[in-house]
């Protein structure tokens, strides 16, 4: 079965269908969270968000990339998020959205996309491996927590 989508850039309708997606990540969240979360992320300059849209208007799929310099190298793009719905997978909605996270890394100078996947998921560094990516290092991830969830709730 077939089926057509596109590629753009979030908007306030896409909140909720995010927010499932989210859920099917592993990162609980309600559309509010969401609508306040984006709203920081697009009011910078190198922030990026794209959906992919099926027929009918339905979020499938979100990616979300960034630049950042850095003293020890040129300017470099991360994916800081994607997924796609599990109804939609390997059906080339994934390797969609990374291209088109990509070029807008190429457009905004960047010397490189990086992406960072948990050692668990197995299905995600495979699919990563798939669309031309490499491993080039494991590394350790430490967290101080600020406040606790309820921030962003309200």
């Amino acid at each position: 079965m077939s089926f057509e989508f596109c590629i753009r850039g979030v908007n306030r309708d896409d909140y909720a269908d995010i927010a499932g997606l989210c859920c099917q990540l592993g990162y609980p969240a309600t559309p509010r969270q969401i609508e306040l979360r984006i709203a920081h992320i697009l009011a910078l300059d190198n922030h990026k968000v794209f959906v992919a849209e099926a027929t009918g208007g339905n979020v499938i799929g979100w990616v979300h990339v960034h630049s950042y310099p850095l003293i020890e190298s040129d300017l470099m793009a991360e994916i800081g998020g994607l997924v796609v719905n599990r109804d939609f997978r390997r059906k080339g909605v994934g390797r969609a959205l990374v291209k088109h996270a990509e070029e807008w890394a190429k457009a905004a100078g960047c010397a490189n996309v990086s992406v960072r996947s948990n050692v668990i998921r197995q299905e995600s560094h495979a699919f990563y491996e798939g669309v031309g990516y490499t491993r080039v290092k494991a590394q350790y991830t430490y967290r101080k927590q600020f406040w606790g969830s309820e921030r962003g709730s309200e």
